[in-house]
């Protein structure tokens, strides 16, 4: 058996968020404030029975609930309908079991599979925060606070007394429900939900260090083993724990007598005024010593040279071991005890940005050994979940496991990478490679910007600050340098694979491409092949990104193999370069000519630099360098007033002012877009 989905209602940003789960792990991305460690909180809290705050309460459901209030203590409303009316906090638990298995015992699932038709497969289980205090109760809590001398009459009081008592006045019932007929449900104890899901949460605030606290210490961690059965230990380290204890039990014999000896010798010699006589007992000292305690109190981590044999503190080790060797340690302790159980359950591992103090490298053999490394600990399938700002951990899984976690005006969704897989199977393969072999940040940007190669990945950041000096924005709340975008360096060949990408994360998105034209040209043996030419001969373009966005505003297909005029092309407006959250731009005309490639649009705007005249011609604005990141480089140290040209202005504004936040589909493709 297995958790498959968690839907999660009314949570601060939860207001309704559905998580597929993966079978082993999944893994939740996404920027900032989208409530990836909300949703763990939530399931923790569930899971231990603990009481809710109004922090927790979602802030557009808080008016609603102020309402309905008002409207109870008016006499408007019955308790009773306040109590279906207000919306509650509330966790579903759907879990796959089966019951062909043989090996599939259902264990502490049992009490929650309530339905009688032998093919259902599903358990529904539902944890609620609902109103639990009385009418009475309820009543003269918030008497004082709506009522002024028999009036109704609420003051300023009426909202704190209520966020003040919130805890109090919801609490947590547990739900066993009939998936066939959710009219149908039971209650259950907390405990049973908790006994079908253990859990262990390891935050993102990890204590590394060792600082002589036990709670603290990496080394509190190895001590632990000290104190467990050997049939839960394996049997290597078995073996080396029953010597460790044969030896501390040796020597705490020994020295508790040889210590309660020299102890009572000194304390007799010590006492007189006549005691004790030949009638008194004699004075004695035990000792409560016991090396174990030290043992377990007192171990710490030090790290060993293997070439002098000598040993350093753990203060020495990098943070990123120590985090590594701590979660390690933590993974390890949590199997063991799940085995210990030896009841039928669905363990929940929580990990809350394992990245911290990581370099790449770790984070990548991290994320690849993750379930293997939980395989070798125990045979209990431990469904694991993690959150991440890494794009080497992102990158690494599998899409079928990553969650992408998407916050709008109404609350923050779950979108399951696989969804977008299945929608569009053209692009996925390429978009799964393109992810796992560069460092891609599209899962945590707030924007992202398509360009075609180094010169654009190298110069942007520098136009931008450029762009933002000069005014050309004109007034922002936060200008696009403080902003997180992404630069993604694609090319004009591929750029548009990524879009349906794009429009499933629901981020903005500025594509910067190359005009590339072309015109028809004898070859050899008089074949006709597209050649490059400067943009006055130009009859198309080669551009695949240009040409794809072509037919989509011409309602072509993709497949389509109609010559695109170039004309065309250079005619398109600004509308027709915007598509809801996506905008393209390309070389134009200016001063007289218009470039093909960011180079020669370059070399057009700073024509003195370039030793151009004024009245140069579009071939000598062609760059025949042979590096174009030299290219760029020369541009930033050695022409540091240097001119933008107008594609790129235009685009950055774009980005900028927010254009697309108008309502309005999705890039505008109704055939375009994906099955969510």
């Amino acid at each position: 058996m297995q958790l498959s989905k968690i839907r999660i209602r009314n949570y601060r940003l939860l207001i309704d968020a559905e998580l597929e789960v993966d079978p082993k792990t999944t893994l939740i991305v996404g920027r900032n404030n989208t409530a990836k460690t909300s949703c763990f909180v939530c399931i923790g809290n569930v899971l231990e029975g603990k009481n809710i705050s109004f922090n927790d309460y979602p802030l557009l459901k808080r008016e609603d609930f102020y309402t309905k209030i008002a409207l109870f203590m008016e006499k408007k409303l019955s308790y009773e309908d306040l109590c279906k009316q207000v919306e509650v906090i509330s966790i579903d638990f759907l879990v796959d079991y089966s019951l062909d298995d043989p090996d599939d015992n259902l264990g502490a699932l049992s009490p929650f599979i309530i339905d009688v038709d032998v093919d259902t497969t599903t358990a529904l289980i539902r944890a609620e925060y609902r109103l639990k205090t009385d009418e009475k109760t309820l009543w003269a809590l918030l008497e004082s606070s709506y009522y002024k001398d028999g009036a109704f009459a609420p003051n300023e009081e009426a909202h704190d007394v209520l966020a003040d008592n919130f805890g109090k006045l919801f609490g947590l019932t547990v739900y066993a429900i009939n998936p066939n007929n959710l009219e149908d449900k039971q209650v259950k104890s907390q405990k049973e939900l908790h006994d079908l899901f253990p859990f262990h949460a390891i935050p993102a605030e990890r204590v590394l260090g060792e600082d002589d606290t036990q709670n603290s210490s990496l080394g509190s961690l190895i001590s632990g083993f000290f104190d467990m059965s050997e049939g839960d230990l394996d049997p290597e380290v078995a073996e080396e724990i029953k010597r460790l204890r044969t030896i501390v039990e040796k020597a705490n014999k020994n020295v508790q007598k040889q210590s309660d000896e020299i102890l009572s010798a000194v304390v007799n010699s010590s006492i007189g005024f006549g005691y004790p006589n030949i009638e008194e007992l004699k004075l004695g000292v035990t000792t409560q010593l016991s090396i174990d305690d030290q043992i377990k109190n007192q171990t710490k981590l030090s790290y060993i040279s293997g070439t002098a044999n000598e040993s350093l503190p753990s203060s020495y080790n990098g943070l990123g071991y120590k985090n590594l060797i701590k979660m390690e340690f933590l993974l390890a302790a949590f199997a063991k005890d799940i085995e210990k159980r030896g009841v039928a359950c669905v363990p929940l591992l929580f990990i809350e940005e394992p990245e911290s103090h990581m370099h790449p490298q770790m984070q990548t053999a991290f994320a690849t050994y993750l379930e293997k490394f939980l395989g070798k600990l125990s045979d209990v399938k431990i469904q694991t979940f993690l959150t991440s700002h890494s794009a080497h951990i992102a990158n690494t899984m599998e899409f079928a496991k990553v969650r992408y976690a998407q916050k709008s005006s109404t609350g923050v969704i779950y979108k399951n990478l696989n969804t977008f897989a299945e929608a569009n199977p053209d692009n996925v393969d390429f978009i799964r490679k393109y992810l796992t072999l560069t460092r891609c940040d599209l899962f945590f940007a707030d924007k992202a910007i398509f360009v075609e190669g180094a010169s654009e990945r190298l110069l942007l950041p520098d136009m931008i600050g450029k762009c933002e000096s000069s005014g050309i924005f004109g007034a922002c709340k936060y200008p696009l340098s403080a902003q997180y975008y992404a630069v993604i360096e694609i090319g004009g060949a591929y750029a548009h694979k990524f879009i349906p990408f794009i429009d499933f994360l629901g981020a903005p998105c500025l594509i910067l491409t190359d005009l590339d034209s072309v015109a028809d040209r004898k070859g050899k043996g008089g074949k006709i092949v597209k050649k490059s030419v400067v943009v006055s001969q130009g009859e198309t373009t080669s551009n695949e990104t240009i040409k794809w966005w072509v037919r989509r505003n011409k309602g072509l297909p993709d497949d389509d193999t109609s010559k695109i005029a170039l004309s065309d092309i250079i005619a398109m407006t600004s509308d027709d370069k915007t598509k809801g959250k996506c905008h393209i731009e390309f070389q134009t005309n200016e001063n007289g000519l218009c470039g093909h490639s960011l180079e020669e649009a370059i070399r057009n705007v700073n024509r003195k630099h370039y030793n151009l005249g004024k009245r140069t011609s579009e071939k000598k604005l062609e760059f025949t360098g042979k590096s174009k990141t030299d290219f760029a480089l020369d541009l930033i140290y050695k022409c540091s007033d240097y001119c933008i040209p107008d594609y790129i202005k235009s685009g950055l504004k774009w980005l900028t002012k927010g254009f697309w936040s108008k309502e309005v589909p999705v890039h505008g493709w109704k055939a375009y877009r994906c099955k969510l």
